[in-house]
Parts: structure tokens; C-alpha cells; sequence
């Protein structure tokens, strides 16, 4: 295993740390995957639950086990959840619960659970920092977070100096996202620990799209060790995927070699938006890429979370005239015409 500075907190994790969201919840499943882990060297574990009374088989099965080596392993948990985070006293109850359950009442990092809005970010998040705060006064938080899948309001974040750690989604195909590459700079010039998540693209880089070969986890974990990432925390479901991941210290040369992937990643790409906007200017004046990120998103919001935030772009997508200068521009092909329409339905339908 080689181990990184997670920025400025002052921790070495490990380059590859373990993700739990898929983790199958079994006593014997997890029982293998953090025996596997400790034995391959990860001391890095995100723990997405955050409800340990809603998650109470999870953590009576995880708990346990984690517990065994609660000093050999750094703990990163959430605070807020996607449909809750507005109330306060839930947060804090929930992370109350965490606490209870890891052994030492202390996490070492706590993250706010996806801010990927700017009233989310100026609002709650911000409320959130005071609360975790206190907890650091108390010696139960080590390092305060956050996790975001916009890079606008990530770098505002990063920027802001009050996180020191930042999970966000990085792999392969960030290779021509030029607002992951700023946000990947803004973590280096203040210090902030990037922790990659999806770093297999959600599990889409392992399938093959038109003549485009997939990837492999070597190929994957090597792109972003050549970022200057803390670490990456795959999520998997059992202790097999998470000894291919650590099958990397083991690979070739060769295994590891993705140039031809990003050689043929326009061709990968070609259909799915990567929120670019180099289709813009619309003659309408929508914002394509936040638009149809919006759409893209929207199931993991509640509506009355992400629709302000729709409502406040200076044009609507049903303000599309589906004059095509957008698609003309596209360098991945993107049906833009139909991503408006798709965000007319999200978003105006119901209005």
C-alpha cells in the first residue's frame, strides 16, 4: 500500500480506502471485506449510513467488526443526508448515534453530505460548520468535510479554507473535465485531502460502449494516482471486488497502462453530457451544462431542494427553440434538444 498526506489534517491514508455504499450487509460479507482491508493495508473507510437507528442491522453487523480494529482505521462519516439535512437536531441525533457506535466516541473525519447547491452551502452547511465545530472543541471530531458532486460549489467550498477534506467524483472521463481539473488544483494551492469517490464511474467504466473497450480497476486506480488525490474509496460489495482493486500493487505495467482508454474517450463520451457547456452561447440564453445537470441529479433530491435552484437560471429549458446550434457545437454528440425536453418534464410539468 502507499500512503498520502490527506492535505493539511496531518493523517496518512491509504491510496486505496474502502467505500461502503454497496457493501453487501452480511456479519460473514463484512467480516471478510475488513479483514481483507486491514490485511492489504487500508486504513481509509468512508461510512455512507448516517442513520444508525434507520441503519440498525448495518451497524449492528458493521460495528463489531470495525471495532476490532478501531485503532489501525481512519473513520470518515456523514453528517446530513439527502432528505433530512435541513433538521438540525436530526443531524446531530444521527452523528450522536455514530458516535456511540465506533468504539472511542471520536470520528476522524466527518463530512457535510452532499452541498451541491449554493443555498445548500450557504445555508445549512454553514449552520452544520458551527455545529461540528464544537464537536472539534469537545476532541470527538478530528477533521471537518464535506462531499459534492458540482465543482462550482465545491471549489467555493475548498476555497473558503473551512474543509479540509473534500470527497467528489473522480475518474477517468474527469480527464476532459476542465472543472474537475480547477477543483483538483484549488484542493492542491489550499491544502484540502481529495478523496476520490466513483472511481469506476458508478461500475460504467467496466462495460464497453460501441467499439470502446472497458477499463479495468488497475486502469482506473492508476489515472488517478497520477492525480494528486489522498485517496480513492472504491465502493465494494464483497471481499472479492476488493481484493481486484488491491490486485493494482500487483499489476504490470501493462495492466496499468489507460492512455488507449482516454485515446478513445470522446468516443466513450459520445452521447453523454459532460456539462462542458462548450455548446454555449445559447441564443435563448440557457445554461445547457447546468441545466441538464439538474435533470441529471434531480433523483437524488427532493424536488423542493433542486427546483429554486432551476428557477433561478437566467432561462428555462422550455425557452429552447431547438434551433440545433447547440448540437452543432457538441463535441460528444449530445442530443441537447432531447435534454431539454427531458428538464422541461423534471422541472415544468408539475409547475
Amino acid at each position: 500500500m502507499e500512503y498520502r498526506k490527506l492535505g493539511r489534517t496531518g493523517l496518512e491514508v491509504g491510496a486505496i480506502g474502502l467505500g461502503t455504499e454497496h457493501l453487501e450487509n452480511s456479519r460473514d460479507t463484512i467480516e471478510q471485506v475488513i479483514h481483507t482491508a486491514v490485511d492489504g493495508g487500508v486504513n481509509y473507510i468512508d461510512l455512507l449510513s448516517s442513520d444508525p437507528q434507520r441503519d440498525a442491522d448495518f451497524w449492528d453487523n458493521f460495528g463489531p467488526v470495525f471495532r476490532t480494529y478501531r485503532d489501525r482505521l481512519i473513520l470518515a462519516v456523514n453528517w446530513g443526508e439527502p432528505i433530512r439535512y435541513f433538521d438540525l437536531d436530526y443531524c446531530q441525533r444521527c452523528f450522536e448515534g455514530i458516535l456511540e457506535r465506533v468504539g472511542n466516541n471520536y470520528v476522524e473525519v466527518v463530512k457535510l453530505m452532499m452541498v451541491d447547491t449554493e443555498a445548500k452551502w450557504n445555508g445549512w452547511a454553514q449552520d452544520s460548520l458551527e455545529c461540528l465545530r464544537r464537536y472539534q472543541e469537545q476532541g470527538r471530531v478530528g477533521t471537518i468535510g464535506m462531499s459534492s458532486h458540482y465543482a462550482p460549489i465545491a471549489i467555493k467550498a475548498v476555497e473558503s479554507g473551512l474543509i479540509a477534506v473534500l470527497m467528489y467524483p473522480l475518474n477517468l472521463t474527469s480527464h476532459i473535465r476542465e472543472q474537475d481539473k480547477a477543483l483538483i488544483q484549488a484542493c492542491v494551492d489550499h491544502g484540502v485531502g481529495l478523496v476520490a469517490m466513483k472511481p469506476y464511474g458508478g461500475g460504467s467504466l467496466f462495460f464497453p460502449k460501441g467499439e470502446v473497450a472497458p477499463a479495468t480497476p488497475a486502469q482506473c486506480l492508476h489515472y488517478l494516482f497520477s492525480l494528486p488525490v489522498s485517496t480513492t474509496v472504491p465502493g465494494v460489495k464483497n471481499a472479492e471486488e476488493l481484493r481486484a482493486a488491491l490486485h493494482y500493487w500487483d499489476a504490470t505495467a501493462e495492466e496499468r497502462d489507460y492512455t488507449q482508454f482516454l485515446a478513445d474517450l470522446h468516443h466513450y463520451l459520445a452521447g453523454d453530457c459532460t456539462y462542458c457547456n462548450h455548446c454555449l452561447p445559447c441564443p435563448q440564453g440557457i445554461n445547457v451544462g447546468k441545466t441538464i445537470w439538474l435533470a441529471d441529479v434531480g433523483q437524488y433530491y427532493s424536488f423542493d431542494e433542486i427546483e429554486p435552484v432551476y428557477a433561478a437560471l437566467p432561462a428555462r429549458a422550455s425557452e429552447c427553440t431547438e434551433c440545433g446550434v447547440c448540437m452543432e457545437r457538441c463535441p460528444f454528440e449530445v442530443d441537447v434538444v432531447a435534454k431539454m425536453r427531458r428538464a422541461v418534464e423534471v422541472f415544468e410539468a408539475t409547475v
